[in-house]
């Protein structure tokens, strides 16, 4: 589930970090930058893991922070194809079941990767899987665990454009019409409503349709 990567990068040290000591300094802004983000083809990196080498700051013109060259590994969370972890019940769709590893919710397991049986419920909003035993829905708000495999990893180059209009714009279009401002901003509301949610950059998808996969209540 997780992997140790090596980067190298010239990282800047503000100036009010200068004080302290310089690998604490220095591991302080990896921390900022890179924990909690997604890397292109590499995953979604945790923490910083080690130092394993601080090379001479530079200082540029017109700018305060050092800036020093490091070599530093990181942690970071991508699972091999095949793995096999454990996860809850984050939402429902009629494309999906999304699951989440509480500091992950990118988990997707399209129908086909479900148990033969498994159907969407409009009513109820959620997949339940028919079987000679009854029916068991695949409920998010009961935070069911699931037992799934790794198909996949998918990595997107997303764009997300500004939805504000250009300042000189709003500006005209408040000053000539009164009230234009709220008029904007409640069908600006609208339309987000309406949009589709964005694609994540970073998504594993799973599978549940194999024995002893699916609700871990299942096979207990």
């Amino acid at each position: 589930m997780f992997t140790l990567v090596e980067m190298k990068d010239a990282i800047p040290v503000p100036a009010s970090e200068l004080d302290k000591p310089r690998p604490v300094a220095v591991g302080n802004q990896i921390e900022q930058k890179y924990c909690n983000r997604v890397l292109l083809d590499v995953g979604l990196c945790i923490s910083l893991y080690e130092l394993t080498e601080i090379g001479d700051g530079l200082i540029y013109q017109s700018d305060s922070a050092v800036h020093i060259r490091v070599r530093f590994t990181l942690l970071v969370f991508r699972p091999f194809i095949g793995e096999v972890l454990v996860g809850t019940i984050y939402k429902s769709t009629p494309h999906g079941l999304w699951l989440s590893v509480g500091f992950f919710n990118d988990i997707f397991i399209p129908p086909h990767f479900m148990l033969d049986g498994s159907e969407w419920d409009a009513d109820q909003r959620l997949w339940v899987w028919k079987s000679q035993h009854g029916d068991a829905a695949l409920d998010p708000e009961l935070g069911s665990q699931v037992r799934f495999r790794v198909t996949n990893s998918v990595f997107r180059h997303v764009e997300r454009p500004s939805k504000a209009p250009p300042a000189a714009a709003a500006a005209v279009a408040a000053a000539a019409v009164p009230g234009a401002e709220k008029t904007a901003a409640a069908m600006e509301g609208v339309d987000g409503e309406e949009e589709e949610e964005p694609q994540p950059v970073f998504q594993v998808m799973a599978s549940i349709k194999d024995d002893g996969l699916g609700l871990v209540v299942w096979w207990e």
